[in-house]
């Protein structure tokens, strides 16, 4: 065990996808519990422009991965953490959705939005969207901001064929509303989509996900249980390192565990 400040996103999904989405602001991570041997691969998140011109570091959809890797994820980027000058962040400007869920989480700072169907919000600290795009849909993101800090996560979920041509359905996830809860001694957990233990996201997506944010003091310890047939996991690691044999700052990792944790 090697205890070190950590930050992490990971995708949970189905057998042969992305499994989690699990955060670990400043945590420690018991990576003596898993096989080495179980890393698939690491690589380093790549840096580009997106939007009207912002940097992102993008993991999933990037040209290191294959569909079935990622299955049925097709976007996850980070917009690293930064403080910006009143107008200074360009946002992403009109552009169009089809096909899939996007989920936005706000981790830090503040963004307004707009689409197509007249739905209009502010996303803060700790705030999620979750918008089926489905058939079709516009979508305005974070034009005009007043500055700040911000700190956020976007993915994108590819819907099955038999949905894909369903009506657009939308929905503001409030930080107050997303069960959250000390699952262990030192760890937090903030079940955005999925579950740990007895907590329930408020999210039911039409794809079986998980989407969770996990706080861990140095030192903590947590089993996360995988429903079944989920036993693949990305972890994008956005701040910290763990050992050297493992990650370094903007890294990706893929496990593939037979086990039924992580």
């Amino acid at each position: 065990l090697t205890t070190v400040w950590l930050h992490i996103v990971a995708l949970v999904g189905r057998e042969g996808s992305i499994r989690c989405f699990e955060e670990l602001p400043r945590s420690c991570v018991a990576m003596s519990e898993m096989d080495p041997k179980a890393v698939v691969r690491v690589v380093t998140l790549r840096e580009q422009k997106e939007g009207g011109g912002f940097t992102i570091r993008r993991s999933i959809g990037s040209s290191s991965f294959v569909e079935k890797e990622t299955d049925p994820f097709l976007m996850l980027d980070e917009l690293p953490r930064k403080t910006f000058k009143p107008a200074e962040f360009p946002g992403a400007p009109w552009h169009p959705h089809r096909g899939m869920d996007t989920v936005m989480y706000m981790k830090r700072g503040e963004g307004s939005h707009e689409d197509s169907m007249g739905n209009k919000g502010t996303l803060r600290d700790g705030d999620c969207q979750w918008m089926t795009a489905a058939s079709g849909i516009e979508h305005n993101e974070a034009t005009g901001h007043p500055g700040g800090e911000m700190h956020g996560f976007q993915c994108w979920i590819n819907l099955p064929k038999a949905h894909k041509m369903d009506p657009p359905a939308y929905a503001d996830i409030r930080a107050a509303s997303i069960p959250t809860a000390t699952v262990a001694p030192g760890v937090v957990a903030k079940v955005i989509a999925g579950e740990v233990g007895e907590l329930k996201a408020v999210v039911q997506p039409i794809v079986p996900v998980q989407c969770i944010d996990f706080m861990c003091e140095a030192g903590g310890k947590f089993s996360h249980q995988l429903p079944a047939g989920m036993s693949t996991c990305v972890v994008h690691v956005y701040e910290g390192e763990v050992s050297s044999q493992w990650i370094i700052i903007c890294w990706l990792l893929i496990f593939n565990f037979s086990a039924s944790c992580v």
